[in-house]
């Protein structure tokens, strides 16, 4: 017990203040645990559906998948934006040298829609809940930013036909996170009554799934057979491209290990966390050591503490693209890893606005 009589000064009084506040959080997510096994389901049937719209000014509702193989990366992401009255389809096709998207330009679709889940030629059908999934697609990619000699070219038909089966249950961030990772990093944060309210207006829910991707890809006369591992993730909530400083998302597929990280550096405090998935299921990381990009085309490095122990990878880069999203921030995708071996897709989002503004 702290004698209150001597109270504690500078450097001591701070490493006091962390401590204390990092053993709050790390009882309030223990709160959270329990609630949400025994208080309430894990993610269930229902959730799969879309959200109702709380008001909220940039609240959104995304659905993404991700996967890949020895010779291709794939991202495919529907957004509902209740608030614009619109959607937003990202379709991304990496590979060595080359990448084939939906210009930024072309991927906010204002229309009124019954079906949330078919939107601009993309359809995505739930069909058994948080097991399977199906993925049609018919339109258009273009070359991809940056140029080459094929940008010139007008784009080419796509047509994608997959289905996703689950290979292991939900993670939900937040709550399946490790608490001690997570209550060391809300113990550094400087917490006051601004801070708490910015926390709850940005609240944000979802979850992650670790599954296998089976199907086919046309892009004009190339045929491709996508046989690759992956996640799907869905998530509601507000989603402010221009909040955080700097984000990362990772995804590694290294043999029967699956990986998948995030972290979110905000001006007040930092969150991440993640998992490590095999045969038997996925462990919360306990540690993020590193997760950088040592720039231009050079490599993306990793390294998380699990319950398996410690794992690094590092990783060259296959190809890699970027856009500007809302004009608030930047989303940069990357293929990684080399063919035969480990693979990845890394995702990082970077606050293109002044700090000043990127609060309102």
């Amino acid at each position: 017990m702290l004698d209150v009589s001597e109270r504690p000064h500078g450097a001591n009084a701070n490493g006091l203040r962390t401590h204390v506040k990092a053993a709050l959080a790390r009882w309030v997510l223990h709160k959270r645990r329990d609630l949400l096994d025994g208080g309430r389901p894990r993610p269930a049937a229902h959730d799969e559906a879309t959200h109702p719209w709380d008001g909220r000014r940039r609240f959104a509702e995304d659905y993404v998948f991700a996967a890949v193989q020895d010779d291709l990366g794939l991202l495919v992401r529907l957004e509902w934006l209740p608030g614009r009255a619109a959607h937003r389809v990202w379709l991304m096709l990496l590979r060595d040298g080359e990448a084939w998207w939906i210009p930024p330009e072309q991927t906010i679709v204002t229309q009124a829609v019954v079906d949330r889940w078919h939107v601009a030629g993309l359809a995505l059908d739930c069909v058994k809940p948080l097991m399977r999934w199906t993925l049609r697609y018919q339109g258009r990619l273009h070359p991809a930013a940056p140029a080459t000699p094929r940008a010139r070219e007008p784009g080419r038909r796509c047509e994608l036909n997959l289905v996703f089966d689950a290979t292991g249950d939900p993670f939900v961030p937040g709550v399946d996170d490790d608490p001690e990772l997570v209550a060391r990093r809300l113990g550094e944060a400087q917490w006051d009554p601004a801070l708490l309210r910015a926390v709850r207006r940005a609240a944000r829910r979802g979850y992650v799934q670790v599954g296998r991707f089976v199907g086919t890809a046309v892009l004009g006369h190339d045929v491709a057979r996508i046989d690759g591992v992956g996640v799907r993730q869905h998530g509601w909530g507000v989603q402010d491209w221009g909040a955080p400083e700097r984000a990362v998302q990772s995804l590694i597929v290294d043999g029967d290990t699956v990986a998948w990280i995030q972290q979110a550096e905000f001006p007040a405090f930092t969150l991440e966390g993640g998992f490590a998935a095999g045969p038997l299921g996925w462990q919360s990381i306990t540690a993020l050591r590193q997760a950088v990009h040592t720039g231009g085309g050079g490599e993306y490095k990793l390294e998380i503490d699990g319950a398996r122990g410690p794992r690094m990878w590092s990783l060259p880069t296959r190809h890699a693209v970027e856009m500007r999203v809302d004009g608030r921030g930047s989303f940069d995708l990357a293929f990684v890893g080399r063919a035969g071996g480990v693979l990845g897709l890394w995702a990082t989002q970077g606050r293109t606005l002044p700090r000043s503004l990127a609060v309102r």
